[in-house]
């Protein structure tokens, strides 16, 4: 294999690869969730698929009424008393928009018609499918002395079934506790559930062949299967399925929203109505004698996909934050990058610092390859001499051929394995760089200011496209008259390709590619004097 077959290769795995990313993010594997449904599994989603629909109607009814306002340093967040449920989320960290003084903070949740998102939990077993509640104060705001915030709100029509729902808020922490205190003052046995849902107008992810987006959609964990992705058009044809412990989520680029109720069964449900999709759990029926009380908890985080807040919150709840197939490799590389931004400050200097450890850490591999190109290029006169020589016959051509690379010591394929060792790191470095939120609105240098955006004036991808024209230069040219021509056409590819790739991603290959043509040119040139003084010798 010659090394410009390497090339088209390369390339073509990339668009495939990016082809690959896009059908992933359209159409995710729920092989699991497409199993015979039980007939219990199936009432479950029947007794919710109503819940749902009242839930709709109310939600998109909600903007007259009246809502629990709380604020820490965190979030920023709307109650509604139809139903108790957050409704509205910011997140105050994260702006909406990088470098603008008055820019909103990101909004993970709505109940906006538009973009209607929002987190539901509440008990099965009242009349009423939307309990109405009330509160002490509509406003709550985390002093600066505070380290937790308790909002309560109590049911005012549940009759003799007393429902508190109490909210607590901890400073720094996007995870919410929702304690449930249900007090029986019939004189008869009482029964319920607990549920915990996401609704969701659905959302797609624009993406074609030359730009890039992450999974937008919900995503469940069961005993048998930690993360599996429930696409929007699978919560429209419903699941029903039973399982142990689990969450469930809704997922889109860097942010989530979680529900993690108390250990115990569940069942799994979905619904889709009017354009929004239910996903949640539904708990066994518990019972309170009369006079007795129950007490329940979920948790509910809302926030972005950091790997350390995540794994606080529930088991496996951190594979939400989707490094692909090598995500043990992402991962690690991940912790490199961490590491070092904690020393120099800056997320663009530690990718360079990073690219320069993984070109030391292939510093041999890319020597043989090089060295192997430079040896091929000394060749191509001799080669050259041999086709003029056989251009009528092809066998004596390729004998004449194999005879001179073992003659002077020389693998064409030597060029090959190095470059294909490589490659899974860039891969996971691909994933890693795309999917990291602590990446999102960081600044570099001059005009980047957001690392996880495409290059506002597309210089780093220019730069990217003349650093492989350069590597071109360097490398032998290919016999053949059309790899030669495609050849020429990759730089401008790829070019194309990374315009609107992250620019921490392309900062990554822009400095990779400087690294190799300095150590190519260095490899290129000790080989060329070697070769010459060989020359002299045999003279």
């Amino acid at each position: 294999m010659e090394l410009a077959r390497v090339f088209l290769l390369g390339a073509l795995f990339l668009i495939a690869f990016m082809l690959w990313n896009a059908w992933q993010n359209e159409y995710p594997n729920t092989q699991a969730l497409k199993t015979p449904t039980p007939v219990v599994e199936k009432q479950v989603a029947a007794a919710m698929r109503k819940l749902p629909d009242a839930q709709i109607d109310e939600g998109q009814k909600s903007q007259g009424q009246r809502f629990v306002h709380v604020k820490t340093d965190v979030l920023d967040v709307l109650i509604d008393t139809q139903g108790g449920n957050i409704v509205q989320a910011n997140l105050l960290s994260y702006p909406e928009r990088a470098n603008e003084a008055n820019s909103p903070p990101f909004q993970l949740l709505s109940n906006s018609p538009d973009s209607y998102y929002v987190s539901q939990s509440g008990i099965v077993g009242s009349d009423k499918p939307v309990l109405q509640y009330k509160s002490a104060q509509i406003n709550y705001n985390l002093g600066a002395d505070q380290s937790e915030l308790a909002v309560n709100l109590l049911c005012t029509s549940c009759g003799n079934i007393a429902i508190q729902k109490q909210f607590v808020f901890k400073r720094g922490d996007y995870q919410v506790p929702i304690n449930y205190q249900i007090n029986n003052h019939s004189d008869s046995l009482w029964k319920g559930q607990l549920y915990t849902q996401f609704q969701q107008k659905k959302r797609v992810s624009p993406h074609s062949l030359f730009n890039i987006s992450s999974y937008i959609g919900g995503a469940i964990s069961t005993q048998e299967k930690p993360y599996q992705k429930v696409s929007f058009d699978k919560m429209g044809e419903g699941i029903a399925m039973a399982t142990e412990n689990g969450w469930v989520a809704m997922l889109q680029h860097y942010f989530i929203s979680a529900w993690v109720p108390p250990a115990g069964p569940y069942h799994f449900y979905s619904y889709g109505k009017d354009n929004i999709y239910t996903l949640g759990m539904l708990g066994n029926p518990f019972q309170i004698e009369p006079g007795a009380q129950y007490t329940s908890q979920a948790k509910l985080y809302l926030g972005p996909e950091s790997l350390d807040r995540l794994k606080a919150v529930a088991p496996h709840l951190d594979l939400t934050v989707d490094y692909g197939i090598l995500w043990f490799i992402s991962m690690a590389l991940f912790w490199l990058l961490k590491h070092i931004y904690q020393v120099v400050g800056n997320w663009g200097w530690s990718i360079v610092i990073v690219t320069v450890l993984i070109k030391l850490a292939f510093y041999h591999l890319s020597a043989k390859s090089y060295r192997s190109m430079a040896a091929m290029r000394n060749l191509q006169p001799r080669l050259n001499a041999l086709k003029e020589r056989y251009a009528d016959d092809r066998q004596k051509l390729t004998q004449a051929t194999m005879e001179l690379y073992k003659a002077e010591k020389v693998n064409p394929l030597g060029g090959c394995l190095p470059i294909l060792v490589q490659i899974p790191v860039f891969i996971a470095l691909y994933w890693m760089l795309l999917e990291s939120v602590e990446l999102r609105q960081a600044p570099f240098i001059f005009w980047i200011h957001d690392l996880s955006t495409k290059d506002p004036y597309y210089i780093l991808p220019i730069l990217m496209g003349i650093s492989m024209f350069v590597q071109q230069r360097l490398n032998p040219p290919p016999p053949d008259p059309t790899q030669a021509k495609v050849m020429q056409f990759l730089p401008i590819l790829f070019t194309a390709l990374f315009l609107n790739f992250p620019s921490g991603l392309v900062l990554y290959w822009v400095v990779n590619n400087t690294l190799s043509i300095l150590q190519q040119w260095y490899i290129m040139r000790r080989m060329e004097q070697q070769f010459n003084q060989k020359n002299l010798k045999k003279r």
